[in-house]
């Protein structure tokens, strides 16, 4: 196993390795799905899938409620519209095979606050879809922040998109706002 660790390690380090070999993708999902544990998410937790072999993913929030429990910025043709999806829904745009939750070590987080901030915005339109600075990222992040402070407090979506407009809304930058808010600091695949 820790020989197995090491070689994954190394074929996924994005200094060695900056863009992702669907070899490493595949291996990395099938340690995820084979070795570790699955978790199920709670209400609010951060969730995202693979869209193009491990390079680019996709993410959104946990909202619970049955067959659509998954809130997502969804680009319609270029706009960015909010949705309540599936969580096949959720992966169909990409090369998915599972889904990972937010979680402090082995167990699943969010908050109900969250999820409520992500339900209130479905079926808004948010503009136009930038890769870069107006994506799902962005948005999970938005219910992030805005889920983290009483209502009165938060970002209307427009001031938001202003304060982080000079940042690059990547899953890496996606993952530092989850383990500051949620605690979460590893991810692991949904038991669905």
């Amino acid at each position: 196993m820790k020989f197995l660790k090491k070689a994954l390690k190394v074929l996924v380090n994005p200094v060695i390795n900056p863009v992702k070999s669907p070899i490493a993708n595949l291996t990395e999902s099938f340690v995820d799905n084979v070795f570790r544990d699955k978790v199920k998410p709670v209400k609010g937790s951060v969730l995202y899938c693979d869209l193009l072999m491990g390079n680019m993913e996709h993410s959104g929030i946990y909202v619970g409620g049955g067959k659509d429990c998954i809130v997502e910025l969804h680009n319609d043709n270029g706009t960015c519209i909010i949705q309540k999806v599936t969580p096949q829904q959720f992966m169909e745009k990409g090369t998915a095979v599972s889904i990972y939750v937010s979680c402090s070590g082995h167990d699943p987080v969010g908050k109900k606050r969250i999820a409520k901030t992500a339900l209130s915005m479905v079926g808004q339109n948010l503009g136009r879809y930038s890769l870069l600075s107006n994506n799902c990222h962005m948005f999970t992040d938005y219910c992030l922040r805005c889920g983290d402070k009483k209502n009165q407090e938060c970002y209307e979506w427009t001031d938001y998109l202003k304060h982080y407009a000079n940042r690059e809304m990547t899953l890496t930058y996606l993952k530092e706002s989850a383990e500051e808010i949620l605690g979460a600091d590893t991810w692991r695949v949904w038991d669905r």
